[in-house]
């Protein structure tokens, strides 16, 4: 037998079923066939030599290359053969209820004409009802000796010469490379190595076979083979573990899984009604139940700070959110997981991300690389947001080639922010959520109430819980207070603190949209005291995005040293500057995005209260001179 023939995916049948009666080749090796048993998926493993010695004596054959019909029943067949089959039994029926079990001319030849008559046809050849009996008779005197053998015939070699098929073979060993040739190149090298062999050997001239003929011999390979040498090891494994991760939970919370994603549509400014561009959005949803536990909406790139917000909204109960959203619908998940799935970002993997693992109480799990199915839910809540949300917006993003040359979905924009996250809010919470899952028949919504009523979820304290989702670091305390984001902040309280502890090293908590303040623990008495920036005027209610793009322009305007002043006013000018981008834009017949700006303006992103309120003071500033205008073009437009 030749190795070549022994492929995945062809069904062996042993005479003496051992070790089974049929099994399936798994995969074969250079020395080793890995086969499964097809009714127990029992696992065998059969030295190549062996297996070829097996098939030699007769002890095995392939499935796929016997004239036999196998396992096939009479539906099985298609609607022609099953006509030919009752055409057959026709006459075998008439012959026997005869008596007639002697098939020649004489006997059989008044018989057959005259049921040839009745159903409307030519007579068939006597000889031909001969081998019809015969056939129906080794059968075991059943139908399937009648069926059609047409998906037999034909010639079961090759009929290409073989030197050919051997260079085609050493060919199709390059187009199954990380490289990917094209088939042409195959093709063409193919070509060259036969008319190389026709120079050498004139006498033993070979023909040149057709592109598709050197193609479907390229492609004889199992597609697994196909996967793996063009796409990858990974990309098969992913692509045979499906979207199923296998992991099994038996109440809510156990594991909630996590992840970011730029949703495809573009939303407009509330105000101006001028291009924002694509929000992204970060997820938190319940393996158990597949209720989304919480969400973050905003322009804010996946980071930490998108992440400790989508927490806070999860973590905490959302009455006072669907409040806000003018909502009175039910949205009962909230509390703090076992277990936290992330991915392997940045985010995730930065020492604020890992300190609230002992914080909050909960364990943080990444899964493997490229290994998306480890966190499936929330994979495939995405794709259903594409499809149920998104899909008929206006100003949704289609893939190429999915939509007319002539489409821009950023100049189909219709819906503003806010009326995309309460449309969106409203589908999670009224359909979404109530929607039975196809596998359980149950909705998310009873999933979680009646997990709820055996383990109940404690509610937790938004002051408490806020600080310690708070970015983390750590700061020298000096005599004149801590200086971070390139600004200084002190207060009574830290001297205080200075007078009993002296210098050292503090912890430091801080909101990354709001630098007007920090939070400094107090090691001795275990509370955080809450103390402003210096220049609070300025750092209130700016975001650490804003400040670096506000320093960066004052630096460049030959200021070495920042003053109260200089970034007071750089501050106004970029607020100015932003309002002139979105009355630009308005103008304009083809909007361009403003992402930086709605990132400035921290568009989505809601305020995290703390245990002291930060009361924003309004302050008069006069930007009096217009030479002191900065130049803002290519900060807040993506082009």
């Amino acid at each position: 037998m030749s190795v070549e023939l022994w492929v995945e995916g062809v069904i062996i049948e042993f005479r003496d079923e051992v070790p089974c009666k049929r099994a399936m080749i798994r995969s074969v090796g250079s020395s080793e066939i890995v086969l499964a048993d097809i009714a127990t998926d029992r696992i065998s493993r059969i030295p190549k030599a062996e297996l070829n010695e097996i098939y030699s004596s007769g002890g095995l054959k392939l499935l796929a290359e016997t004239r036999d019909f196998g396992d096939l029943k009479f539906l099985d067949l298609t609607e022609k053969e099953q006509q030919e089959t009752n055409r057959k039994y026709q006459y075998i029926k008439r012959l026997r209820e005869y008596g007639i079990n002697k098939i020649t001319e004489k006997n059989a030849g008044t018989t057959i004409r005259k049921v040839a008559g009745e159903i409307g046809e030519k007579p068939p050849h006597w000889q031909s009802v001969r081998s019809w009996y015969k056939r129906f008779v080794e059968s075991g005197n059943k139908m399937r000796g009648l069926y059609p053998r047409h998906r037999f015939k034909g010639d079961r070699e090759p009929k290409i010469d073989r030197r050919v098929l051997e260079i085609i073979r050493s060919a199709a060993k390059r187009y199954f490379s990380p490289s990917q040739p094209s088939m042409a190149s195959i093709y063409r090298n193919v070509e060259e190595k036969i008319l190389s062999h026709n120079l050498d050997f004139p006498n033993e001239r070979l023909k040149v076979p057709n592109y598709h003929t050197v193609k479907s011999r390229v492609l004889e390979v199992s597609y697994q083979n196909k996967q793996k040498a063009r796409q990858g090891v990974r990309a098969l494994q992913a692509e045979l573990a499906g979207s199923e991760s296998g992991i099994k939970t038996t109440r809510v919370l156990e594991r909630v899984e996590i992840d970011h994603t730029l949703l495809d549509i573009h939303v407009l400014h509330d105000d101006h009604k001028t291009l924002l561009g694509r929000p992204n959005i970060t997820v938190l949803i319940d393996h158990y139940s597949h209720m989304v536990l919480g969400f973050q909406l905003s322009f804010e790139k996946p980071s930490y700070a998108s992440v400790s917000i989508a927490c806070i909204n999860a973590f905490l109960p959302k009455t006072e959110f669907l409040e806000s959203l003018g909502s009175d619908a039910s949205w009962p998940a909230h509390g703090i997981p076992t277990t936290i799935v992330t991915d392997n970002g940045n985010e995730f993997w930065g020492k604020n991300f890992c300190a609230v693992a002992d914080e909050i109480g909960s364990v943080f799990q990444y899964c493997p690389i490229r290994k998306a199915n480890y966190k499936s839910q929330v994979e495939r809540f995405f794709g259903t947001v594409n499809s149920m949300v998104l899909d008929d917006l206006p100003g949704v993003v289609r893939k190429a080639g999915k939509c007319g040359d002539t489409y821009d979905g950023r100049q189909e924009a219709k819906i503003t922010f806010s009326e995309f996250k309460s449309y969106f809010v409203k589908w999670l919470i009224e359909v979404y959520h109530n929607e039975p899952i196809t596998q359980l028949g149950v909705t998310p919504n009873e999933l979680w109430v009646n997990s709820e009523q055996q383990f109940p979820v404690p509610v937790e304290e938004e002051m408490d819980l806020t600080p310690l989702l708070m970015a983390s670091s750590t700061r020298e305390l000096r005599k004149g207070g801590i200086r971070i984001f390139s600004l200084d902040y002190n207060s009574n309280q830290l001297r205080d603190l200075y007078r009993r502890d002296g210098p050292g090293t503090v912890n430091v908590r801080y909101n990354p949209f709001d630098i007007g303040y920090i939070l400094v623990r107090d090691d001795v008495n275990k509370i955080f005291l809450k103390v402003e920036c210096e220049k609070f005027e300025y750092a209130s209610g700016l975001s650490a995005f804003e400040h670096d793009k506000i320093r960066a322009k004052v630096k460049a305007v030959g200021k070495s040293k920042l003053d109260d002043l200089d970034l007071q006013r750089a501050r106004v000018k970029l607020s100015k500057e932003r309002e002139k981008l979105h009355a630009r834009n308005s103008r304009r017949k083809t909007q361009i995005t403003t992402s930086k700006a709605a990132r400035s303006e921290k568009i989505g992103v809601s305020d995290m209260k703390l245990v002291v309120d930060n009361t924003k003071q309004v302050i008069d500033i006069d930007c009096a001179s217009e030479d002191d205008d900065l130049d803002m073009d290519g900060w807040s437009i993506d082009k």
